[in-house]
């Protein structure tokens, strides 16, 4: 893959990435390109999913390979750098503060972009009236369906153009889980790009446009959503579902 930066419409382009948790050699040339569109990983546990998604943020930065945003290389860029340039981050788990009510949360990570469209924590509560009604409450305190549309909000009041969401269905009640996928369809009416690690399969057919498989590490299969999720085949060869 070369760097045709923004031209062909392309944000992200992960290039040949290999990333390690200590001596562990996770992301094995890993490669995949994000667009205007909502794009899935998916591949059983320990693939490497969320390794990918820490590399981008720079959590995890890769020791070989290039990780290039709207043509420019961001490898070596601290978080707080890269959540700058655009990327927001949605961490597994939620990983919210049980010292900080929701409201802090929000204006803790608030950027204001001055643009008449941005995220700001008001209207963060618009698009989640039930946080609104929380406000004062604890992060901690909320149900796991709030917790992870408090994630989400405390990601887009960065005011990113592109969103990185690590298993945002996991441990939710169904009901919370087309909270999320709605959530998500709202995000890409308002022209913010997904990248989703999911293991529920129900989501990704719901939210995305195309589907990269991992395996050991790598990239090994690239599709439109259907093509992937409605062949009963290649989903069980991949996922063994």
């Amino acid at each position: 893959m070369h760097n045709s930066g923004e031209k062909n419409g392309v944000l992200l382009e992960v290039e040949e990435i290999h990333s390690y948790y200590g001596d562990s050699h996770v992301l094995q040339g890993c490669s995949l390109r994000v667009g205007q569109e909502c794009v899935a990983v998916l591949g059983r546990n320990g693939m490497g999913k969320t390794t990918l998604l820490r590399s981008i943020i720079g959590l995890n930065p890769p020791r070989m390979g290039r990780i290039i945003w709207k043509g420019q290389d961001i490898v070596g860029k601290k978080p707080f750098e890269i959540a700058q340039l655009g990327i927001g981050y949605v961490p597994q788990g939620r990983r919210l503060f049980p010292s900080l009510s929701v409201e802090e949360h929000l204006n803790l990570t608030y950027r204001r972009t001055g643009r008449p469209d941005e995220w700001t924590p008001a209207r963060v509560f618009e698009l989640f009236p039930e946080l609104a009604e929380r406000r004062r409450l604890s992060g901690a305190r909320l149900s796991g369906g709030e917790q992870q549309m408090l994630a989400i909000g405390r990601a887009l009041v960065t005011n990113p153009e592109l969103i990185l969401l690590d298993e945002p269905s996991e441990g939710l009640s169904p009901v919370a889980v087309e909270r999320v996928i709605a959530t998500c369809r709202e995000l890409r009416k308002n022209r913010i790009a997904i990248l989703l690690v999911e293991q529920n399969i129900h989501v990704a057919h719901d939210l995305a446009d195309r589907v990269y498989i991992m395996v050991n590490g790598n990239t090994v299969y690239e599709s439109s959503a259907a093509e992937f999720l409605d062949n009963p085949e290649l989903r069980y060869k991949y996922l063994g579902v």
